[in-house]
């Protein structure tokens, strides 16, 4: 109805210009025709010289004429501009309209004559509806008012101004010839008292004009009196005819559709009449083209309107549906071949005509309508071109998981014009492989995709894994993708192939070579920077005990200290990152024995563990401690920091040497597995050598790579022995001097032999030195073995004297304690005990250099071992001073009793510590000599471990046990205090009973033990971010407020109640995790595979990566450096993979 009504509103504006129009164009006429009334009526006077009657009748009858033009040609066109009185209805203006546009022609009429049934004919109003809306759409873009151009009327100015210019030119030329019969006129009733003929002569030789063209009628005028204006009357309207010169006019017919009569009219006379005849031309009216796709691509069928160059895909069918008028044939010529068509149908003068083809191929056309001989003028070249389906392309981007070295990340991007058919991944090894299954040594994995998205990314994820990979093996791999071409059928294209390489053993060897170096150069200026951090913590602290305050300088001296711990930190951490690195290659590529894998493990745990967590809080605490300037509390910050830098000193020479005697044995094995792949090689190629096959000089040149390996070889075995003896303690490895020249001289005796074509000798030459290969691998390796073998038990034997010397020396310094406790410090047997603690320091001192060479070479003592035999030392030293001062100050004795209960603690903590190594080390040799019960469990596996039970156990039952000796503890103390004692409180003489104190310092070190384990348990739970061990840790804070009631000897109730729950606590721990195992293995039995990695989270997470590292890198010129260094260091975790 919005349409309708829109149609109505233009027709009504069409309207009103149109009456506008006619307005301004009486106006001129007016304009002229009053004035040539009133020159006629004036000239007519002047040559008729009427009477007073004919005068009379002229004057009314111009001024009659003269209103009649102002109300025919300016009033009436005005009252119907303000739709006063009858306007023409819609149907003439529609005519109208459709005169003008040739598109329109009736089809404005029929819409308002369907408008009109649609009112007449209700129960076909919503068929008529649709048709009319149809129509409205068709007709809603034609602007209607344009179809009367005011601009148009400038050319009736001809009819107004030559009156006026004439009689301006009159009245100055010759007023006589308007002012006598002006003054005559206007005194009609006054007595006061004529023309020259011409003729039409038409000059066109024929009045036959093709349809829809124009035509230009020109006529002469032939006599005495030429008029000056001729005009052209068609239809009831007079048109001026265009002056050619003073005796031809001229006239043009515009776009001529039917037969037109007509006549020339000249100062009152009129010609006689012609008529214009039309004839039939053949034109294009319009026409459309249907689009019908090929079916896989999926698109919607179009239709194009009047639009002949088109662009589509291959295996489109067009379908030209053309209307043409007064046509009978159509041509529609390619530029391969033409089809002539005729008339599906006509109406109303217009043929349809219809043509289908599918195209492959780009194509011109045109559309040539006919009527007999008669053709359209100058047809329109038209072009379709044709796109044809291109080839998909690929681009694929490959990453390997650094977590997993055979595990490898894909992320594509696809793309292709219309869409894909399916993605495979291919794979096939092309060198090695011989442990795979043949038919596993190539496959296809089809990739899930959208056949429909023409550009998209997919990602993928392989793991190698799956395949038994050996050095030297190659994989190539590579993506293929098809495209979904319905018409030339499915087209592929591959990604550029990657290869996925195993390194060979030698390449295995140098790297393992380069990154050692680069580990143990590390350790070394480790090492050497501690040393130097040690001296400025000294220098650092005497001189803050000669300062009364703190001041800027001193924070700054501090401040550049702590920042050169950070880098130290970073260093440390840096190199057990390059250890972890290497293990993981070495343990990816190449098989190991099950005690060289439990050997790296312990060295991965020696370099992770040089920097533990107390020492991280501790520098934490100094660094918030310098902040405040305490001078007190920072001094002992420093002490306890030096102490540290000790540790850290030790640890790092432990792990240098331990890690160095690990390459070694790992360099013996690699130069053992090697000998025995060169002595295959050698034995194979003996073979050949024999059966004559093979090409001569081809023999000749593979013996002399298998000479060059084993000169190779020879030169590692050279570098073993060296590094062997920059060990502490070198280990005993076998001369093979002469075993090697024995096997190069077989080599080079066969390589001889080969030139003189002795093939059969060199054949024997090749086996020997191949036999004489595999001995020597075999020597070699059973001669590590039993070096270690015999290594490990002198080491157990070291670690069970020294267990019995620290015994004893807990012993000893316990009796000292209870000794310096009933010795009055005035008595001379209290200088006494002063020499006793300088003995009992010296002793400690000979087992801190036994324990720390014994730590070098045995990896199962933990860190805590070497930490903890400095916190005797540090006691006893304290102590030993400390007694030195009690005679002088009564207050340092209870001091240095407390010092030397402390080093008794440590003492019997590094006791149980040793006792549980030299357990761990019996149950390893014990598991070595029996066959086949090795650890078949990979190292750094994820979960639940079976010695975190096993652990969890002998935690449990330890404290239970220790549970019942502090209540028979608390009952002993009870029944040996005097009346009136509070509980806890000792009598003189140690508590009144002989060997409490010992009883009370081992049940501190059982507990402090047990802590410790629990600490590192939790630790371990921790370490996948979990939280599964923080209850642990809770735990073990209760265990150390215990731990302080042993030591002050102050068993409470409060004491045994927390011991109850630390017990309770226990019991739950151990039936969630029994529990969670059982949970594990429920969803274990439901065979689900493991989900693999997420490949698109992968890439993702380095495009996050990446994008903050590039915003946040911009690090402030002025940081000071302590913090930009920090900064420097977050940044580099970014860059690592």
């Amino acid at each position: 109805m919005q349409d309708q009504r829109d149609l109505i509103a233009k027709l009504d504006g069409f309207i009103r210009k149109y009456y506008k129009d006619r307005a301004i164009r009486g106006l001129l006429y007016s304009i002229g025709l009053l004035v040539l009334f009133f020159l006629a009526a004036a000239l007519l006077e002047y040559f008729g010289h009427f009477g007073t009657a004919a005068r009379t009748v002229l004057f009314w009858s111009t001024l009659a004429a003269a209103g009649f033009v102002v109300a025919r040609f300016i009033a009436i066109p005005l009252l119907k501009l303000f739709r006063l009185g009858q306007v023409i209805s819609h149907q003439e203006a529609a005519g109208i309209i459709g005169t003008h546009f040739t598109e329109v022609k009736d089809k404005l009429l029929n819409t308002l004559q369907l408008r009109d049934q649609a009112a007449a004919e209700p129960q076909q109003r919503a068929l008529i509806d649709a048709a009319i809306a149809q129509r409205n759409r068709e007709l809603g873009p034609i602007p209607f008012a344009n179809a009367i151009d005011l601009g148009r009327n400038r050319r009736y100015l001809r009819y107004a101004l030559p009156p006026l210019a004439l009689l301006i030119v009159l009245l100055f030329a010759a007023p006589s010839l308007i002012t006598g019969p002006t003054e005559r006129l206007l005194a009609h009733r006054s007595e006061f008292i004529p023309e020259a003929p011409f003729r039409f002569v038409l000059e066109n030789d024929s009045l036959l004009v093709p349809e829809a063209q124009d035509f230009e009628v020109i006529v002469a005028i032939d006599g005495q009196a030429i008029p000056q204006q001729v005009e052209l009357e068609v239809g009831g309207q007079r048109i001026p005819m265009v002056k050619k010169d003073a005796t031809h006019f001229s006239h043009r017919f515009r776009n001529v559709q039917e037969n037109t009569a007509f006549n020339f009219t000249a100062e009152g006379f009129r010609s006689e009449s012609h008529t214009l005849r039309t004839i039939p031309d053949p034109l294009l009216l319009d026409f459309t083209l249907s689009l019908e796709y090929p079916g896989y691509l999926g698109r919607p069928n179009e239709t194009a309107s009047n639009t002949g160059d088109i662009t589509v895909p291959a295996g489109t069918r067009i379908t030209w549906n053309v209307n043409a008028r007064s046509a009978d044939f159509m041509d529609l010529a390619f530029d391969d071949t033409t089809f002539a068509l005729t008339p599906t149908a006509t109406n109303e003068g217009a043929g349809a005509f219809r043509a289908s083809r599918r195209l492959l191929q780009s194509r011109t056309y045109r559309m040539t309508p006919r009527n007999g001989a008669r053709s359209a003028r100058d047809p329109l070249q038209y072009r379709a071109e044709v796109v044809p389906d291109l080839y998909p392309t690929i681009q694929v981007e490959t990453r390997t998981d650094s977590t997993a070295l055979k595990r490898l990340f894909y992320r594509g991007d696809l793309a292709d014009d219309h869409g894909f058919k399916r993605l495979l991944f291919h794979y096939r090894f092309v060198n090695g492989g011989d442990s795979v299954p043949v038919d596993l040594r190539s496959g296809v994995k089809e990739l899930p995709i959208d056949p429909r998205n023409t550009r998209q990314e997919f990602f993928h994820s392989w793991d190698v894994y799956g395949f038994t990979i050996n050095p030297g093996d190659k994989i190539e791999h590579w993506f293929e993708v098809w495209d979904n071409d319905g018409v030339n059928g499915s087209k592929s294209a591959r990604s550029t192939p990657h290869v996925f390489e195993a390194p060979t053993l030698k390449e295995l060897a140098e790297k393992e070579e380069q990154q050692s170096e680069a580990i143990k150069s590390s350790l070394k200026q480790n090492i050497k920077e501690a040393q130097d951090l040690q001296k400025e913590l000294d220098k650092l602290r005497r001189e803050m005990l000669e300062k009364k305050d703190l001041n800027w300088q001193d924070k700054q001296k501090l401040e550049n200290v702590m920042q050169r711990q950070q880098q130290l930190q970073q260093e440390i951490e840096k190199s057990t990152e390059q250890l972890r690195e290497s293990q993981q290659q070495q343990q990816e590529f190449r098989p190991q024995d099950e005690r060289l894998l439990e050997k790296q493990r312990q060295v991965q745990e020696l370099f992770e563990n040089v920097l533990s967590e107390e020492m991280k809080e501790l520098y934490r605490q100094v660094q918030e401690l310098m902040e405040k300037l305490d001078k007190d509390k920072l001094q002992e910050q420093l002490q306890e920091m030096k102490m540290d830098q000790e540790d850290i000193e030790k640890e790092l020479d432990r792990a240098l040497e331990t890690f160095k005697r690990m390459e070694v044995e790992q360099k013996a094995e690699d130069i053992a597995k090697q000998l025995e792949d060169l002595a295959d090689k050698q034995e194979e190629l003996a073979q050949e050598t024999e059966q004559g096959k093979t090409d001569q000089e081809e023999l000749k040149e593979r013996q002399e790579e298998l000479n060059k390996e084993m000169q190779d070889l020879t030169e590692q075995l050279d570098e073993l022995q060296q590094k062997n003896s920059e060990l502490e303690s070198p280990m005993d490895i076998p001369k093979t001097d002469e075993q090697e020249k024995n096997i190069q001289d077989e080599q080079q005796q066969s390589s001889d032999e080969l030139d003189k074509k002795q093939n059969k000798k060199a054949s024997q030459s090749q086996k020997s030195a191949a036999e004489q290969m595999d001995q020597l691998a075999h020597e070699m390796k059973s001669s590590m073995q039993s070096a270690a073998q015999e290594q490990q038990e002198e080491d157990m034997e070291a670690l069970r004297q020294l267990l019995e010397n620290i015994v004893q020396l807990s012993f000893d310094e316990e009796a000292l304690m209870e000794a310096v406790g009933t010795t009055s410090t005035k008595d001379p047997r209290f200088v006494e005990h002063g020499r006793t603690q300088r003995k009992l320091r010296d002793d400690a001192k000979v087992i801190e250099d036994s324990l720390f060479a014994l730590s070098k070479r045995v990896p199962q003592l933990e860190s805590i071992v070497n930490r903890e035999m400095n916190a005797v030392n540090g006691n006893m030293d304290e102590a030993l001073r400390l007694l030195g001062d009690a005679r002088a100050n009564d207050r340092s004795k209870p001091m240095a009793a407390d010092k030397q209960q402390h080093a008794m603690t440590s003492l019997n903590n590094l006791a149980l510590l040793l006792d549980e190594a030299l357990q761990q080390m019996m149950a390893q040799m014990n598991a070595q000599s029996k066959p086949g019960s090795g650890n078949c469990s990979k190292p750094g596996g994820a979960g639940s471990k079976p010695g975190d039970k096993a652990k969890m156990a002998k935690m449990k039952a330890n404290q239970q046990a220790l549970q019942k000796q502090l209540e028979e503890m608390r009952k002993a103390m009870q029944e040996g205090k005097k009346p009136g004692e509070k509980p806890g409180e000792k009598n003189p003489g140690g508590m009144g009973m002989p060997g409490m104190s010992q009883q009370l310092a081992q049940m501190a070190a059982q507990q402090a033990a047990i802590r410790k384990e629990m600490q590192k348990l939790a630790q371990e739970l921790n370490k996948d971010g979990s939280g599964a061990g923080n209850p642990l840790n809770k735990l073990a804070e209760q265990m150390e407020q215990n731990e302080k009631d042993i030591v002050n000897k102050n068993i409470t109730p409060e004491t045994l109640r927390r011991q109850q729950d630390i017990m309770t606590r226990l019991l739950e721990h151990e039936k969630a995790e029994r529990e969670r195992e059982l949970d594990q293995q429920r969803t274990s039995n439901e065979g689900k595979p493991l989900p693999a990695a997420d490949p698109a989270r992968y890439f993702d997470y380095q495009r996050r990566k990446a994008r903050e590292a590039e915003l946040l890198r911009t690090v402030p010129p002025g940081l000071k450096p302590y913090y930009r260094d920090r900064v420097n260091a977050y940044f580099g975790t970014f860059d690592r993979p």
